[in-house]
């Protein structure tokens, strides 16, 4: 059964039939992508991250997995997708410790904006504190 574009839904486990039946979790989607038809962005289990149209994708009984820390093409930047928006960890203070906060990236919809946490001793703290206060949210 292949999805349409309303059924697609963040953090959803899929398969992608185009790409060999590689399975992934969608990060989010987009009603204007390739030719102004809509797409749907993948984190495929390798590691790799693409768009593909939601036709190519079936969904999979599975639970999505606990966000993970991406490298974005900044080294000093690291992002983590969760439920449809992209957030940044990064340190606002050229590497001084103490200094790791999470913020949502910009351009996102949300109703809340801005930074999620700050002030955390490493960014690994700061990922898993922000993962923390978005769960209880």
């Amino acid at each position: 059964m292949t999805m349409t574009f309303e059924q697609v839904t963040p953090d959803t486990r899929i398969t992608c039939h185009s790409r060999g039946g590689i399975k992934g979790t969608v990060l989010s989607k987009s009603e204007k992508g390739f030719d102004d038809r809509p797409v749907v962005f993948i984190l495929f289990d390798g590691g790799a991250r693409a768009w593909s149209a939601p036709e190519q994708l079936s969904p999979l009984d599975e639970p999505a997995p606990a966000p993970k820390l991406l490298r974005s093409g900044n080294r000093s930047v690291a992002e983590f997708w969760k439920g449809g928006l992209r957030y940044f960890v990064f340190n606002p203070a050229a590497g001084a410790r103490g200094y790791w906060q999470v913020s949502l990236a910009h351009g996102t919809s949300a109703a809340e904006g801005g930074t999620v946490v700050s002030r955390c001793v490493t960014r690994k703290a700061a990922f898993e504190s922000a993962l923390a206060k978005l769960a209880a949210s």
